[in-house]
């Protein structure tokens, strides 16, 4: 482990534990980790980390972004910074990974596109990768940001 890789560990570590106090996560377990690809990941754990959460994770995704600038750019690029809080991460996935074989499967009976909500860029990385196996639907994503979607629809 790098001395770099250290200091963008603490430096995360810090700005959750500090957060969580903020909103008043009571016995906050806060951990920080290097995930396979060195990107770090953050976690908040304990009664009332949901609230660092927010109205369709917008407080959540609001503290990444606030990690990613902690760690800042390093030699090689942007290291990519995931925060998560009492286990929303998991829980949003498995929620779009449902929901685009729900629309995927409606695709292919009615023959016609589905056009899915507004997403942040993370969830629709998750709703294209769900379907990237599939070779009865195809996925692209419309618009221009914040009001960026994805459509599925069958493959010719």
């Amino acid at each position: 482990m790098s001395d770099m890789v250290d200091v963008d560990t603490q430096r995360v570590h810090g700005l959750l534990s500090a957060i969580a106090t903020g909103f008043g996560v009571v016995d906050a377990q806060v951990t920080v980790d290097v995930d396979d690809e060195d990107g770090l990941r953050g976690a908040v754990e304990g009664e009332g980390a949901n609230g660092l959460v927010g109205r369709n994770g917008e407080v959540i995704d609001a503290i990444q972004y606030i990690a990613s600038q902690v760690v800042g750019r390093r030699e090689g690029g942007r290291r990519r910074v995931s925060i998560d809080a009492g286990g929303y991460r998991a829980r949003r996935e498995a929620m779009l990974q449902d929901l685009a074989e729900r629309a995927a499967n409606e695709a292919v009976e009615f023959g016609e596109e589905i056009e899915l909500d507004v997403m942040t860029p993370h969830d629709r990385r998750i709703v294209h990768m769900a379907l990237k196996e599939r070779t009865d639907v195809v996925t692209r994503s419309e618009g221009d940001e914040p009001r960026r979607r994805i459509v599925v629809e069958p493959a010719d």
